[in-house]
């Protein structure tokens, strides 16, 4: 069973409980009553005629001002307001509120008197005028507002006097009437005496006293909150008062330090929700001057709003997405977004470190930051001109970035809602950004991943922007801009991914925006986009290849920023000497394949220096061979020589692997070879069948002689070399039998280090070269020029193959005679035709060559 004491402990705790619940239906009728009597006041003044009034609506400000105005008013006749008194008196003012103004300091008087006045004035049946006389109005609010300076501590004095005014202010046109330096005494009047009440029970809760009711005063909470309904009436009246910053500095911060900010955080107020509502209520009835909008922040009032919605989100139950429809909170959102309206300087200092941490401010201050260019263009220039933006919003993102990843539920945290606004704002800067000032911006802060990201897919998703980047590529810098990310790009993929990076990845797939992806490849394709775009461009606009000298060509620009060096490690990373830990996709080497061929089609010396420095790489020795086959380098023979060697030992390095990268290779081979008759002549002379290795190829030998039939006509310039060109042909077939039997097996010379060609490779070759010599004696330009080389040449090495030197040294020493000359010329075509003697296109070839030789 229950002792004594406990019985009496829950005896206390009821009775306490009851005086409470009766202390609030006490103070609910009181209001109910109130607002009743006020809703049929302002029926029956509804219904009835507007009265003369006295206009006070222009007045000046100073109190020398409010005094001569009075005066003014007070002197014109007056209706009776207040009973038989007023009718008595003419001009005189009612009894009871003279004697109020007569004795201010004497308690009683004021309080009958308030009394008085506030029956009279919320009688149903009070058709006197009251409210039409507006010195008497007067008189009554200054009464009123005499008893907040005379009387501060009396609780229950203050509270009747705060009901008049309330019930004065809320008569028609009433604010209208009165001079504005009355109202603006009356507010002083209240924040003074809420400023004291305050701080009082602030010390009084320090040492451990309630701040319930005491005795017959009312409760602070309760005066507190009678005085902001009367400040939210006084405000809408005083907003060309309180824009001065001279005259109502003072007042601000009473007002928005001493008892916003202390309504707000200190916790014996905040949980009083009515209460908190008002005080929040009370800001955006302010006019939100800049001056003003800093006051707030200055002063603690965003602070307390932002912890008020912290406590109340606590309160909601914490949830990640509360009901933001309801009273307080939609009420906090409206005060804070006052506080950052169409103030620039305000919003970046929040965001860059005063609420850097808090999630509330700062989606309200971004998406202030984000409406202010509909609102006045050239915002968002400014915003990164003269204020930075693009740093602050970047730290922003980092701090919420660790937030995010570390919430126990990142897709639904908040963090993740400022990220998302961040990138918002972010991506709108560089929309409107020009086309230097990005790329500059992207050098400046080069180490933040997610601001390059945002920037190359804003430059992708806009034609305007790549376009503006691609024709302005010298003066704008693109290309060191471009590449440099795009090799930081390629890095990330080296190894394991930097742990930076895969946050910053991590927070981008939270995101979940289609136009920013969350992996590195599609901006490794976007930035390949814009040099593809560059130098489309260039090829557009220029009438000729890219000069080598030319030191703002795009193609030379872009390979010297190592664009090559990126598409050599995306096309073949493991022959670039490079380890990604993933495979580029299709669709990146497939732009990466279109970039490099498109700077090898307008760059032959490219071409040539990839070919050089980039030998184990198929894809680059393909694309040069397709480059060559469509520019083979009339007007650059050295180049052209330069090529030709590359080709051969590609040739040789992928033939036997590659069957179709040999063909490529051959294909340009034989492209070059057709363009000039002296490459022709510089690749037999340096290339004799004598110097290839044991398991080298005949096939570029073969294509460089058929180049030589297909040519149309021995132009005058190559006239003199015609000679030793045939005596290279002559030359060349003969060798390609050496060390063959007649039977066609191989019959090397004792002591010979030569590779001695197989019958097939052999007929390869005499194929071809009967093929040419037969078409220079078509094309001689000076019969029979060509046949009495070829038969000098043929006799020469003739006997060489036959192996009788002393009649070549014969031959030699009688000067070349013209018979015998044709006579050893003619055995050796037999020794061609007697090593083939299956091969129809040999046999053929060789008796249209007996027959030239015969006939002449």
């Amino acid at each position: 069973m229950a002792t004594v004491e406990e019985l009496e402990a829950q005896v206390a705790r009821f009775i306490e409980e009851r005086e409470r619940w009766l202390e609030e239906q006490a103070r609910l009728t009181e209001e109910l009553e109130t607002l009743r009597s006020r809703c049929q006041k302002l029926a029956r003044a509804a219904s009835r005629p507007e009265p003369q009034r006295c206009d006070v609506s222009v007045q000046t400000e100073g109190d020398a001002a409010v005094g001569s105005t009075a005066s003014a008013c007070m002197a014109q006749p007056r209706g009776g307001t207040f009973g038989e008194d007023s009718e008595a008196g003419g001009g005189r003012l009612p009894a009871v509120l003279e004697q109020m103004l007569r004795s201010p300091e004497d308690e009683e008087v004021q309080f009958k008197g308030i009394e008085a006045l506030f029956s009279q004035q919320t009688q149903v049946d009070n058709t006197s005028g009251a409210a039409a006389n507006a010195p008497t109005l007067q008189a009554s609010l200054e009464a009123a507002v005499a008893v907040f300076s005379n009387h501060p501590l009396n609780r229950a004095l203050l509270l009747k006097a705060c009901q008049l005014l309330s019930v004065l202010l809320a008569e028609p046109s009433a604010q209208h009437q009165l001079p504005l330096a009355v109202l603006w005494n009356a507010a002083q009047a209240v924040v003074s005496v809420s400023v004291q009440l305050l701080a009082d029970a602030s010390i009084g809760v320090a040492d451990g006293v309630s701040t319930t009711r005491v005795g017959k005063a009312p409760a602070p909470t309760k005066l507190l909150t009678w005085f902001l309904s009367l400040l939210a009436l006084l405000f809408p009246c005083l907003g060309a008062q309180l824009s001065l910053q001279a005259q109502s500095e003072q007042f601000m911060q009473d007002l928005l330090q001493n008892i916003v900010s202390k309504m707000l955080v200190f916790t014996e107020w905040a949980q009083e929700e009515a209460l908190t509502l008002k005080c929040v209520q009370l800001l955006p009835l302010l006019p939100m001057e800049p001056w003003v909008q800093k006051a707030c922040l200055n002063l603690g009032a965003v602070h307390a709003l932002s912890l008020t919605y912290l406590r109340w989100k606590r309160g909601a139950g914490g949830v990640a997405k509360p009901d933001m429809e309801a009273a307080l909170p939609k009420a906090i959102q409206v005060a804070v977004r006052g506080v950052f309206t169409d103030n620039l300087e305000l919003c970046v200092k929040a965001v860059d470190d005063i609420f850097v941490s808090d999630e509330f401010v700062c989606l309200e201050v971004l998406d202030q930051l984000r409406g202010m260019e509909r609102r006045r263009r050239g915002t968002f220039r400014d915003l990164d001109k003269d204020h930075g933006i693009i740093g602050k919003a970047l730290l922003l993102w980092n701090f919420h970035q660790r937030a995010a990843l570390e919430a126990p539920d990142p897709a639904t945290s908040l963090a993740r809602e400022v990220l998302h606004k961040v990138a918002e704002l972010l991506r709108a800067v560089i929309l409107k950004l020009p086309s230097h000032v990005l790329l500059q911006r992207m050098k400046e802060f080069e180490t933040a991943e997610v601001f390059q990201r945002l920037c190359l897919a804003a430059i992708h998703a806009n034609a305007q922007l790549r376009l503006q980047i691609a024709v302005n590529y010298v003066d704008n810098g693109a290309a060191s801009a471009i590449i440099g990310f795009l090799q930081a790009l390629l890095q990330n993929f080296e190894g394991d991914a930097p742990p930076a990076v895969a946050a910053v990845e991590a927070a981008i797939q939270l995101l979940a925006d289609e136009q920013l992806p969350a992996g590195g490849w599609p901006y490794v394709q976007y930035c390949l986009d814009v040099c593809l775009h560059i130098l489309s461009h260039w090829s557009a606009l220029s009438m000729q290849k890219a000069d080598v000298l030319d030191a703002k060509a795009a193609p030379l620009l872009l390979a010297q920023g190592g664009l090559v060096d990126v598409l050599a490690e995306i096309l073949d990373p493991k022959a670039a000497g490079v380890d990604l830990r993933e495979k580029p996709p299709q669709q990146v080497a497939n732009q990466a394949t279109e970039t490099l061929q498109a700077l090898f089609e307008q760059n032959g010396h490219i071409c040539l220096f990839c070919m050089q420095h980039y030998t184990e790489v198929k894809q680059i020795v393909s694309l040069a061979c397709d480059s060559l086959s469509m520019d083979p380098l009339t007007d650059y023979p050295e180049m052209q020589q330069q090529a030709v060697t590359q080709l051969i030992d590609a040739f040789e390095r992928f033939s036997v692997h590659d069957e179709r990268l040999g063909r490529r290779i051959l294909k340009a081979l034989t492209v070059l070879f057709e363009s000039s008759y002296r490459l022709v002549f510089w690749f037999l002379q340096n290339h004799p069948l004598g110097a290839l290795g044991e398991y080298q190829s005949t096939d570029v030998h073969s294509e460089a002689v058929r180049a030589v039939a297909r040519a149309p006509y021995w132009s005058a310039e190559d006239a003199p070399l015609l000679p030793q060109f045939v005596g290279l042909l002559a030359a060349m077939l003969l060798d390609s039998i050496k060390g063959l039997g007649e039977d066609g097996t191989a019959k090397p010379s004792p002591g010979s280090k030569r590779r001695t060609l197989d019958l097939t490779e052999a007929e390869e070759v005499v194929s071809a070269c009967m093929t040419s010599v037969l078409h220079l004696l078509l094309i001689d330009p000076s019969p029979p020029t060509v046949l009495r080389v070829l038969a000098q040449h043929l006799a020469l090495h003739g006997e060489a193959v036959a192996a009788t030197p002393s009649v070549a040294t014969q031959s030699n020493e009688d000067g070349g005679d013209a018979d015998g000359s044709d006579e050893r010329a003619v055995n050796a075509v037999m020794r061609v035709m007697q090593v083939f003697p299956s091969s129809d296109r040999v046999q053929m070839n060789c008796q249209h060559l007996l027959t030239s030789l015969l006939g002449e």
